[in-house]
């Protein structure tokens, strides 16, 4: 239950944290870019990173970790999640499976959405 507590727990913070992020660039004269989400990936890309690195070198219990990482940084970005993931493969010398991985992901991630757009638009428009 505690690691449940853990995920739930972080996960609702890095959503506000999110939410934070938007209504702060909501207030910037940019217009058309996604700036919220690309600033939040971003960032979530670099807190993952350092996260990462300090945490090799410095014990937590798996319960700060799920909260951090899976609650935290899935809540605010999963994209960071994504690109760790990427870096670890390269690291690991897999790095055919790393471009594998980083294409497919693209790809089909967003062929997925134009598909779930497609499907939605189609068949669930009355």
């Amino acid at each position: 239950m505690d690691k449940i507590f853990a995920v739930a727990l972080g996960g609702a913070s890095g959503s506000l944290g999110r939410y934070v992020i938007a209504i702060g660039v909501a207030k910037l004269p940019v217009h058309g870019f996604p700036s919220a989400t690309f600033l939040a990936n971003l960032l979530g890309c670099l807190l993952i990173g350092i996260f990462w690195s300090l945490f090799d070198r410095i014990h937590i219990n798996n319960e700060f970790r799920l909260f951090l990482f899976t609650g935290f940084l899935g809540g605010f970005t999963t994209f960071s999640t994504f690109a760790r993931e990427s870096v670890q493969l390269f690291k690991a010398g897999e790095h055919l499976q790393a471009i594998g991985y980083i294409l497919l992901s693209n790809i089909f991630g967003l062929s997925m959405v134009g598909l779930g757009f497609y499907i939605a638009h189609r068949y669930l428009r009355g």
